[in-house]
C-alpha cells in the first residue's frame, strides 16, 4: 500500500466534506477561503518519522540457556506457531526487552519507556509466565495486568493465546489466564470467581470494583501473595485519574498483601524535553508517586537504538555526487537489501527521519518528526528543501525520489524471518475542524480576512478582528459581535460563540454590512419590503405595516468605527445590528426566516469549523477501510482500523455515531440501488420499501430475532422488516433533520413526482378547474367554492407545477 496516496485519498474525501457546506456570497472572501484551503490550511502536509531500529537483544532461547527464564518458556515463546505446527521460530528480543526480563529476575519493580511498537507487552508477559512456570500453576492469582481500555484488554487476550494455548492440549495449557473487565457474561465471571486464572487481565475501573464487591471477595482471596501488578499505558495516568489509581494501588497492595509486589508500567511517552538522564529521572518521580514504593533512574528502561544504515559523511565528494546522481537521473532504489542499506540517500533518510546522536551521551535517540516536502514553517525546512539545497537540486524532483526510497525500504527486509522492514515510517496527519474568517470592520473591499483567530490586524491594534459567520441559504456575511451599552456609549465586540447574557452588560448580536444591499433607514416601505412576512400586517385601509410586537425584533441601523465603537451618523461604516436571535437573512434576495423558537445558531448560520466532529471522524474512518480492504496485498487480518479517543464520553458518542452513519449509509444505497434498477419508471409509494429491501440485499441472521425460524413466521419478519424501512425512509427525507448529511432529494440524487398533479391530462392541466375555481370541504361544513388567483389562472401547466 502507498500510503501517501492513501493520506492524498483521505485527505480528499475531508476537503470534499468541509467545502460542501461553505457557501459564501461576498467573492472577495470566498476567494481567500479558496487560496487558504488549497494551501492546506485545515490539513497541513504531514509528519513523517521512520520507527527505528532496536539493538537486539538475543533470543528466548539464550535466556533459557542462562538460567534466566524457565525451559518452558523457550517451547511458549515462539512465533507463527499454527494448529499443526507448533515449533515456529524463535522470538528475538530487543536489549530493552532483554534488560526487563533481566530486572523482573531480580524481584526489582520498573517502568519501561519505548515507542509504539517496540514490544512492551514483552516485557511483563515474559517474566510473569517465568514466574508461574517455576512457581506452578494453579496457586491463585499470581499476576494482575491493569489497560487503560478494554481494547487493549482484548488484544492482549487474543495475543496470550497464541502464546499459551496453541502448542498444548486443550485445557492444559501451562499458564492460566483469563479477561475480567466488565464486558463479560455472568456465567464467565462465575468460572473466573470459582477457579481463579494465573494472569488477571483487566482495567482499573474492574479493579476497584474488585476490592471492594461482595461477590468478588474470592478473587481478593485468590490474589494473597500476588507477584506483579502491571499498569499498561502508564503515561494515561494522571491528575484527579492519576491520583485515583494511585490510591487504588496502595489499596491493592494492603490487600494483596504486597511485600513483594514487582510493580511494572509501561508507555510511548513518559517525559518531553531535557536528556535521557534527566527524562529517567522525571519519570523515576512519577513511577514513585503512583506506585508508592522506592523508584530509582536506573528502574526507568528506555530503548536502545542502532541504526540500520552505516552513518555516511556528506562532506565526502564521492558521497553527495553518489546522491545527486540518484536524484538527476531518477533511478530506482536497489533492490537487494545490503545494497540499498549501503546507499547514502538510505543514509541520509535515516539520519533525516529515523535517528540521530543525543548531545553529551552520543546515544542514539528518535529524530523528531518532520515533513517531507512543503513550504518552509517556523524557519524548519522540510526534508526535500533541505536535500535539494544541499545538491542544487529540484525540490520536486527530491522529494519524487525520497518517497520511492522509503516506499521500497518499507518493503525491504533481511531475510524471510526479519520482522521488521529497514525503514518502517509512519505519517501523522493533522487534520483541524477549522474556525472560521476573521476580518476587520471595514467595507468589502478593505477589511483585512485571516483564517485563524487573532486579536488584532497585524501592525494596527486599534483595528481588532471579529469573527464571521454566514447565512445557510445564501451566504451572505455577518460579524458575530457582543453589543455594549454602557455609560461610555455604545459598541460592538468579538464574540466566539452563542450563550447567555452573563453580568458584563453585553448582548449577543449579530453585525451587517453591505454596500450593495445596505440596511434601509428609517420605517418606511423599503423597511418593509426587506421584512418577512411574520413581521407585518394589513390595516384597516388595506395598507402594509409593521406588526407592533415586531418592532424590538428589528435590526437597529448603526454607523460603527473600525474600533467596534458605535458613532454619529455618517461616521463610520454603515451598519445594522441584529439583537440576540437572528429572526431572518438581512439579504433582500434571500427570503429565509426562522421562527422565534428556533434559537440554534448552528442550523441557521455556519463558519469554516466542521460542523460535526463525528461526522469527519466518520468519513476518514470509511475511507481509510475502504482502502484496506481494497488492498489485495495485505493480510486479511492486517485490513482494520484502530481508532484511540481521549475519553469515554468521546468512545460512546463515536461508536454511536458509526452505527447511526452504517444504519444511514445502508438505507441510502438502498433506496439509491433500488431507483436506479427502476429506471424512468421510478417507484411508487406502494412498492418503495419492498423495491429497497430487496436491494438492501440484507442476510437474514442479520436483522432475525431467530435465525432458525421457517414458513410463515420467516415471512412476517420479512415484513416487519420492510414496515421499519418504510418509516425510515420518510423519516431521512425531512429537511433539517441532518444539516450536515443531506438526504438525497437536496443532493439531487432523488427527484419526488406525484401522479395525477402534472402532464396534459393532470390536475395541474384542467383549465375548466383553474378558471371557474375548486371546491372545498372543510369538516362536515357543506362544499364552498374557492376562487382561483389571477396569477395562477393566467399560468401555463408547466408553471404551475414549477411552484407546485
Amino acid at each position: 500500500m502507498d500510503v501517501f496516496d492513501l493520506r492524498g485519498r483521505l485527505v480528499a474525501d475531508y476537503q470534499s466534506y468541509t467545502r460542501s457546506f461553505i457557501k459564501i456570497r461576498d467573492a472577495r472572501i470566498a476567494e481567500f477561503v479558496d487560496n487558504s484551503l488549497n494551501a492546506g490550511a485545515f490539513w497541513p502536509e504531514p509528519l513523517l518519522q521512520l520507527n527505528p531500529t532496536f539493538l537486539s537483544g538475543g533470543t528466548i532461547d539464550d535466556l533459557v540457556a542462562k538460567d534466566v527464564l524457565h525451559r518452558e518458556c523457550a517451547r511458549i515463546f515462539r512465533l507463527d506457531k499454527s494448529d499443526s505446527d507448533h515449533t515456529g521460530k524463535q522470538l528475538f528480543l530487543h536489549e530493552h526487552q532483554r534488560a526487563a526480563i533481566v530486572k523482573a529476575r531480580e524481584g526489582k519493580s520498573y517502568v519501561l519507556t519505548s515507542g509504539t511498537g517496540s514490544g512492551k507487552s514483552m516485557t511483563y508477559i515474559v517474566p510473569i509466565v517465568d514466574h508461574v512456570l517455576r512457581s506452578g500453576s494453579g496457586r491463585g492469582i499470581q499476576a494482575i495486568v491493569v489497560y487503560p481500555m478494554n481494547a487493549l484488554a482484548n488484544s492482549q487476550d487474543e495475543e496470550l493465546k497464541k502464546f499459551l494455548e496453541k502448542g498444548y492440549p486443550e485445557g492444559r495449557s501451562p499458564v492460566r489466564f483469563a479477561r475480567y473487565t466488565g464486558q463479560e457474561k455472568g456465567d464467565v465471571r462465575e468460572a473466573i470467581r470459582s477457579n481463579p486464572p494465573d494472569v488477571l487481565l483487566t482495567n482499573y475501573m474492574m479493579l476497584e470494583l474488585l476490592l471492594t464487591r461482595t461477590e468478588d471477595r474470592e478473587l481478593v482471596r485468590a490474589a494473597q501473595g500476588l507477584r506483579f501488578l502491571v499498569f499498561d499505558e502508564f503515561h494515561t495516568y494522571r491528575g484527579r485519574q492519576g491520583a485515583d489509581v494511585a490510591l487504588l494501588i496502595r489499596r491493592c497492595r494492603q490487600a494483596f498483601g504486597g511485600g513483594e509486589i514487582i510493580c511494572v508500567g509501561t508507555s510511548a511517552t513518559m517525559a518531553s524535553g531535557g536528556s535521557s538522564e534527566e527524562q529517567r529521572r522525571e519519570v523515576a518521580k512519577a513511577a514513585q508517586s503512583l506506585f508508592g514504593t522506592a523508584f530509582g533512574p536506573d528502574q526507568v528502561i528506555s530503548e536502545t537504538l542502532e541504526r540500520a544504515t552505516p552513518e555516511v559523511d556528506l562532506a565526502a565528494g564521492t558521497v553527495k555526487e553518489t546522491i545527486r546522481g540518484a536524484i538527476a537521473s531518477d533511478e530506482a532504489p536497489p533492490a537487494d537489501y545490503d545494497a540499498f542499506r549501503l546507499h547514502p540517500l538510505a543514509s541520509w533518510i535515516e539520519s533525516t527521519f529515523g535517528v540521530r546522536e543525543e548531545s553529551g551521551t552520543r546515544a542514539l535517540i528518535r529524530q523528531v518528526p518532520r515533513r517531507l516536502q512543503g513550504s518552509d514553517i517556523e524557519g524548519q525546512k522540510s526534508a526535500a528543501s533541505e536535500l535539494a539545497d544541499l545538491l542544487d537540486a529540484d525540490p520536486e524532483r527530491c522529494s519524487s525520489v525520497l518517497r520511492r526510497f522509503l516506499l521500497h525500504g518499507s518493503k525491504l527486509r533481511r531475510s524471510e524471518s526479519s520482522r521488521f522492514p529497514i525503514f518502517a515510517f509512519r505519517l501523522h496527519q493533522f487534520l483541524t475542524r477549522g474556525d472560521t474568517v476573521w476580518a476587520t470592520l471595514e467595507s468589502e473591499a478593505e477589511r483585512h480576512l485571516e483564517i485563524t483567530k487573532k486579536a488584532a490586524k497585524p501592525g494596527q491594534p486599534e483595528k481588532p478582528l471579529f469573527p464571521l459567520v454566514f447565512c445557510r441559504q445564501c451566504g451572505t456575511v455577518y460579524y458575530r459581535v457582543k453589543f455594549v451599552s454602557n455609560d461610555q456609549g455604545k459598541a460592538v465586540l468579538p464574540r466566539e460563540d452563542r450563550r447567555e447574557d452573563d453580568d458584563d452588560g453585553t448582548t449577543d448580536a449579530y453585525l451587517y454590512a453591505s454596500a450593495q444591499s445596505p440596511w434601509p433607514r428609517g420605517v418606511g416601505q423599503a423597511l418593509l419590503e426587506r421584512l418577512p412576512e411574520f413581521m407585518k400586517e394589513l390595516s384597516t385601509d388595506g395598507a402594509e405595516r409593521l406588526r407592533p410586537e415586531s418592532q424590538k425584533d428589528l435590526p437597529e441601523s448603526v454607523f460603527v468605527e473600525a474600533s467596534g465603537r458605535i458613532t454619529r451618523e455618517g461616521q463610520g461604516l454603515a451598519a445594522a445590528v441584529i439583537h440576540r436571535n437572528f429572526l431572518f437573512c438581512l439579504e433582500p434576495s434571500c427570503g429565509v426566516a426562522y421562527t422565534k423558537t428556533q434559537r440554534s445558531e448552528r442550523n441557521k448560520l455556519a463558519t469554516l469549523g466542521v460542523d460535526n466532529r463525528s461526522t469527519a471522524t466518520t468519513i476518514l474512518a470509511v475511507r481509510s477501510l475502504i482502502e484496506l480492504q481494497g488492498d489485495r496485498d495485505l493480510n486479511r487480518e492486517a485490513r482494520k482500523l484502530l481508532s484511540f479517543t481521549d475519553n469515554r464520553q468521546d468512545a460512546s458518542l463515536q461508536a454511536g455515531h458509526f452505527n447511526d452513519f452504517v444504519q444511514v449509509a445502508l438505507l441510502r444505497s438502498g433506496l439509491h440501488k433500488a431507483a436506479h434498477q427502476k429506471g424512468s419508471a421510478g417507484l411508487s409509494h406502494g412498492e418503495l420499501s419492498r423495491s429497497v429491501f430487496d436491494a438492501m440485499q440484507l442476510p437474514f441472521e442479520e436483522y432475525a430475532a431467530d435465525p432458525e425460524i421457517h414458513g410463515p413466521n420467516r415471512n412476517s419478519t420479512h415484513d416487519a422488516l420492510r414496515r421499519v424501512i418504510g418509516y425510515h425512509l420518510y423519516r431521512d427525507l425531512q429537511r433539517g433533520w441532518r444539516v450536515t448529511a443531506p438526504n438525497l432529494e437536496d443532493c439531487g440524487l432523488l427527484t419526488f413526482e406525484y401522479v395525477g398533479l402534472g402532464g396534459s391530462d393532470g390536475l395541474l392541466g384542467e383549465a375548466r378547474l383553474w378558471d371557474t375555481g375548486f371546491s372545498v370541504r372543510e369538516g362536515r361544513a357543506a362544499e364552498r367554492l374557492v376562487d382561483t388567483p389571477a396569477a395562477l389562472r393566467a399560468c401555463t401547466p408547466e408553471i404551475r407545477e414549477a411552484a407546485a
